[in-house]
């Protein structure tokens, strides 16, 4: 059976000359404040259309950009809550009652299928009452916790709650294919997308030796992802998949068909 996201790609949407391309899944995008005046929900498909995006997983601050999106596009966007409200609760959310009660209240509506992305930037975020609630809430919903932070933080997230599902943001960002690969190996409820991962993978004209045969190695567990955090990156969002599209061209078929979109198609499953 063909995936669903594949599927979509050809019978819902009549993309342009990418349409003869691997479909995209992208697993990190943003429809925050600052995007709303420059693009309206209309536009953001159009901008996935144009880039070839079958399907994409939408977080926003505030939440309302996300409901902006799923509203038009149910099918299309996998809505996943964020608990930031203004840019200011980045560094506060973790231990703020006030937005907890307000996460509390989104998240018993049931439509989300992941948590984050959320900002977590030492062990010692997770020590707190207030975020020792949301993990509860996070593994009792089966959601998907998206957290930018690095291995160490991902390690005591585990370490805390070992029933979480974690999509690591941006693969640690600085994180070497030798840390990423360890810990794919350790955690097998692990999965990472690749936003801003792209000049790592590929710094030059071919793939840089140790991530390639660590996507090979973990070709079941990397996604793609584009970060979409301010309104320049939707400025040049096409570039940013396009970058994405020249090192996926250069693994093995069925190997870029899972990290193009057949990983997050078997994570998310079909619109709810």
């Amino acid at each position: 059976m063909k995936s669903f996201v594949s599927l979509l790609a050809v019978a819902l949407w009549a993309l342009p000359v990418q349409a003869q391309k691997l479909p995209i899944f992208d697993t990190h995008v943003h429809y925050s404040r600052g995007a709303w005046d420059a693009y309206s929900p209309a536009q953001i498909l159009a901008i996935l259309d144009r880039a070839g995006v079958a399907r994409a997983l939408v977080s926003s601050t505030p939440d309302d950009g996300t409901m902006k999106l799923l509203g038009l596009a149910p099918g299309r966007v996998v809505p996943a809550f964020r608990p930031y409200r203004e840019a200011a609760d980045l560094g506060r959310w973790y231990k703020n009652q006030d937005l907890l009660a307000y996460s509390e209240a989104r998240l018993a509506q049931g439509r989300y299928r992941a948590f984050g992305e959320v900002h977590l930037y030492w062990p010692e975020n997770l020590n707190t009452p207030v975020m020792t609630r949301y993990l509860d809430i996070i593994a009792g919903k089966g959601l998907y916790l998206q957290p930018h932070a690095d291995a160490a933080v991902v390690e005591a997230l585990f370490l805390k709650r070992p029933d979480l599902k974690i999509l690591w943001a941006h693969a640690g960002f600085f994180e070497s294919a030798a840390v990423v690969g360890r810990m794919l190996d350790r955690y097998p409820a692990l999965w990472t997308e690749l936003s801003y991962r792209a000049v790592h993978i590929m710094p030059g004209d071919a793939l840089e030796a140790e991530w390639k045969a660590l996507l090979i190695r973990h070709a079941d567990r990397f996604m793609i992802g584009t970060d979409t955090w301010a309104v320049d990156r939707w400025h040049g969002y096409q570039g940013l998949i396009g970058e994405h599209r020249e090192w996926l061209k250069l693994l093995p078929r069925d190997v870029a068909e899972k990290i193009a979109y057949g990983n997050a198609d078997r994570l998310f499953g079909p619109p709810r």
